[in-house]
């Protein structure tokens, strides 16, 4: 029994033959080992694929991350500078659409632009940026948060920043299907 949406997974960090070859085991194994078994090795594989992505090529991958990071900062800006800039709109529900609108397009646009760059290494490079952003803000802004949780302001902001890594995942992984839809990834110079 295939399953199509293992296999898209896989093949943002892999082959799409090498893909479809790791979902059809798994999927041979599913019937004996039951579901559980199958999505702990499903979500394994898959961190396993993003490493091994990230670490063929190692500097690339941090070069594309900050590639990406700079790529996000204008949106950011933007989008703090819609909040923000106006004391007025802080308050309104305009001022709290234009936050999103900002952040999480600017990081659809920012993974896309990733794959586009390095169609092998720009989906690793977006994991990567996700999962450090990610890590970062709760970090940072945790804290406040659990200390003042009434700031409903600052939790909007916050919330606002952590759906953020759904969009930039969104954009690098259509990218990334549109260039295997393909069938050819274009070959990256090696550095």
């Amino acid at each position: 029994m295939r399953d199509d949406a293992v296999e898209r997974l896989f093949s943002l960090f892999t082959s799409s033959d090498r893909a479809v070859a790791i979902a059809g085991d798994l999927a041979e194994e599913r019937e004996e080992r039951g579901w559980i078994w199958f999505w702990l090795h499903v979500a394994s594989i898959t961190f396993t694929l993003w490493r091994n992505a990230a670490m063929e090529a190692p500097l690339r991958v941090l070069a594309l991350t900050l590639a990406g990071l700079v790529l996000l900062a204008a949106p950011a800006f933007g989008g703090v500078a819609a909040v923000f800039l106006v004391p007025q709109s802080i308050d309104s529900l305009m001022g709290w659409i234009a936050l999103p609108i900002f952040w999480w397009g600017g990081a659809l646009w920012t993974g896309a632009s990733l794959v586009a760059l390095a169609p092998r290494r720009g989906m690793a490079a977006c994991a990567l940026l996700a999962v450090v952003g990610e890590a970062l803000l709760i970090g940072f802004a945790g804290p406040e948060v659990w200390r003042d949780p009434g700031n409903t302001d600052f939790v909007l902001f916050c919330t606002t920043g952590l759906i953020a890594a759904m969009p930039l995942l969104t954009g690098a992984a259509i990218a990334r299907w549109r260039f295997t839809a393909c069938a050819v990834l274009p070959q990256e110079p090696h550095r």
